[in-house]
């Protein structure tokens, strides 16, 4: 599903903020290759600081706990050389790359990740209009099951992984993505929610499609959308990577676009009204 690994991560801390004298107090890294997580980095984090009372009752996470756990200067230089140069992602990620980013100075570290995905983001965009995007309730929303107590590093890592493999199965059914590269996700991220459906549609006709030899070629016969282009069916195929039908269709410009047969030939309601979303032109 994805074309490169993408590393998940999540701390809990001692406070809001490091500006303000919070540190970490665990941290969990999963990395998502194709459609699964492979690898996993899983540790308590001592760093010498006193831990609140309500960061107990919150996480569970307790002074003893920590008091025996590793240093972060044992813990932080495993974790970024976890985290390698792929793409680091994280539910709500200014706070957790904020962590991250201080700690790694603490220690004179460099982490060299590829850009990052918040999820939180992702999940406003690729699925509007949900109630909440706080995790354990867009994990409800979006059926994903803890396997673990909320707000602890790894259960919440593993949930928002599932968040990040929920989009991609979505918008690769919605649009026919073969793979999702996680650049796409980066880029959604930039982008508001009205402009996102436009985007992901220019991007999927710029991303080459492999098609079976047998494809069967109709050339030549058009047809409307419904906001009024007009364009013409160059073949219907079947993609090489999961034997999906796509429909390989043309636009005025010469631009080649790809979309699942089963959505290029859906009807839609626009305003009340059912229409095709490609109606043929006789």
């Amino acid at each position: 599903m994805f074309e490169k690994p993408i590393v998940m991560i999540d701390f809990e801390t001692s406070g809001m903020s490091p500006e303000q004298g919070g540190r970490v107090t665990e941290v969990a890294a999963m990395r998502i290759v194709g459609n699964e997580i492979v690898d996993r980095f899983v540790s308590l984090i001592n760093c010498g600081v006193r831990i609140p009372y309500y960061i107990t009752e919150l996480t569970g996470i307790t002074q003893h706990m920590v008091d025996g756990a590793p240093p972060a200067s044992e813990v932080l230089p495993e974790l970024v050389e976890f985290i390698g140069a792929d793409t680091l992602a994280a539910h709500n990620a200014s706070f957790d790359e904020k962590f991250l980013k201080a700690e790694s100075d603490r220690l004179g570290l460099w982490p060299a990740y590829d850009g990052v995905v918040c999820s939180v983001k992702l999940a406003r965009r690729v699925f509007p209009g949900l109630p909440s995007y706080s995790l354990g309730k867009l994990a409800s929303s979006l059926g994903i099951r803890f396997h673990g107590a909320a707000h602890r590093a790894e259960a919440d890592a593993e949930v928002a992984a599932g968040v990040l493999l929920h989009a991609a199965t979505h918008l690769r059914h919605q649009y026919g993505f073969e793979k999702i590269d996680p650049q796409l996700f980066i880029e959604i991220n930039k982008r508001s929610a009205a402009k996102i459906g436009p985007f992901l549609t220019s991007w999927t006709a710029s991303a080459p499609v492999a098609v079976t030899a047998e494809a069967h070629l109709v050339s030549g016969k058009k047809f409307r959308h419904y906001k009024g282009g007009i364009y013409e069916l160059v073949c219907e195929a079947t993609q090489e990577a999961d034997l999906s039908p796509v429909i390989v269709y043309r636009s005025h410009n010469g631009s080649v676009w790809t979309r699942p047969k089963a959505n290029f030939f859906e009807t839609i309601s626009v305003g009340g009204v059912a229409v095709q979303r490609f109606s043929p032109i006789d």
